[in-house]
């Protein structure tokens, strides 16, 4: 886990290590794949677009956008002429099984519907009063990601999870809610205790100690202390560490690109890296649609406003009809089983 205040360089270190992580790992024997865990607020692995694979939910059509910091405005863009490739994975093991690659770096934004999440928890080997559904908040894919990497394989290369933000998918708020959060929390802390023997990695980044989960930090080994803040000191300032060995502040005065990466015997300062250039100063904005109504009467009310535009020989209230959008409507019913009698 890597800890820092905004602008100490932390997304640009974590394309650092994604790009030496398929850099090392890549060998005779040896293969490993990155998943970027993508955000529809945010898009900071845009310096690795031109060589990345971003996984879009089949559930969902996307909308990508180009943004200009000045008065310029934004523009549409088609994501295929963003990036290296685009596909469409089903559910969490369907990514894991057909779409991610070893060797390549994965930017995966994940499914607002949840979909196959449910079945990949109940057949793992962890039992809580959970469930995965359909209108969860959507950061709670990334704890049946990680678990479906994990239990559902054997999967014959290495993953890497880099986890921008890490606050945003293990809260320390989080509660036992009506999503059951807390009891994600101890799922995702489950998961990633045993991740390791399954050749997975999890990288999370993160402004504060403070703001991922206790529960999960007490499984951390591996810290980052970025400039800018001070690094600990004594264990008592650091949840789930024995020890600390470092004896006086390090990183306070340390420039932007460098840190001090940690554990509990030993420490290594500094270590840097240097900055990776955008190709472009627009801000790049993903959204997602899900394409399947949430509310089963909403999928009927379209079938039958279907049936009506079928037998209009040419508009409907006025709307032009579209033959083809029609067809394309079944051909989704029929594969998703939705609106359908």
């Amino acid at each position: 886990m890597a800890i820092g205040p905004p602008g100490a360089g932390k997304s640009t270190h974590a394309l650092e290590w994604s790009t030496r992580l398929l850099e090392v790992n890549n060998r005779p024997g040896m293969s490993e794949a990155v998943v970027w865990r993508g955000s529809t607020s945010r898009s900071e692995w845009v310096p690795l677009a031109p060589w990345a694979t971003v996984c879009l939910p089949a559930s969902c059509g996307v909308e990508a956008r180009l943004e200009s910091t000045n008065s310029a405005g934004s523009r549409s863009v088609a994501l295929e002429d963003v990036v290296r490739e685009v596909r469409y994975y089903e559910d969490p093991r369907d990514l894991f099984e057909n779409h991610v690659q070893p060797g390549k770096f994965h930017v995966v934004y994940p499914d607002p519907q949840m979909r196959g999440c449910q079945e990949v928890y109940e057949d793992c080997p962890y039992e809580y009063e959970l469930e995965f559904s359909d209108g969860d908040p959507v950061q709670h894919w990334w704890t049946a990601a990680v678990l479906a990497r994990v239990h559902s394989g054997p999967y014959h290369f290495f993953v890497s999870f880099i986890i921008d933000e890490i606050g945003d998918v293990i809260p320390q708020e989080a509660s036992k809610d009506a999503y059951s959060s807390y009891e994600k929390i101890l799922l995702f802390r489950d998961t990633y205790a045993d991740a390791r023997k399954f050749g997975v990695s999890v990288f999370g980044y993160g402004h504060s100690d403070v703001d991922f989960h206790e529960k999960v930090k007490r499984k951390v080994r591996w810290r980052i202390t970025m400039n800018g803040t001070a690094n600990p000191t004594r264990a008592s300032q650091v949840v789930g560490v024995g020890n600390v060995p470092m004896n006086t502040d390090l990183t306070s005065h340390l420039k932007t690109g460098k840190c001090v990466m940690w554990t509990e015997q030993r420490f290594c300062y500094p270590l840097a890296w240097g900055d990776i250039p955008k190709p472009t100063d627009e801000e790049l904005r993903v959204r997602l649609v899900p394409r399947v109504p949430k509310d089963p009467a909403d999928a009927d009310a379209a079938s039958r406003e279907d049936e009506r535009d079928a037998r209009s020989p040419a508009t409907t209230r006025g709307r032009v009809t579209d033959p083809r959008k029609r067809r394309w409507t079944a051909s989704r019913r029929r594969r998703t089983g939705v609106g359908g009698r």
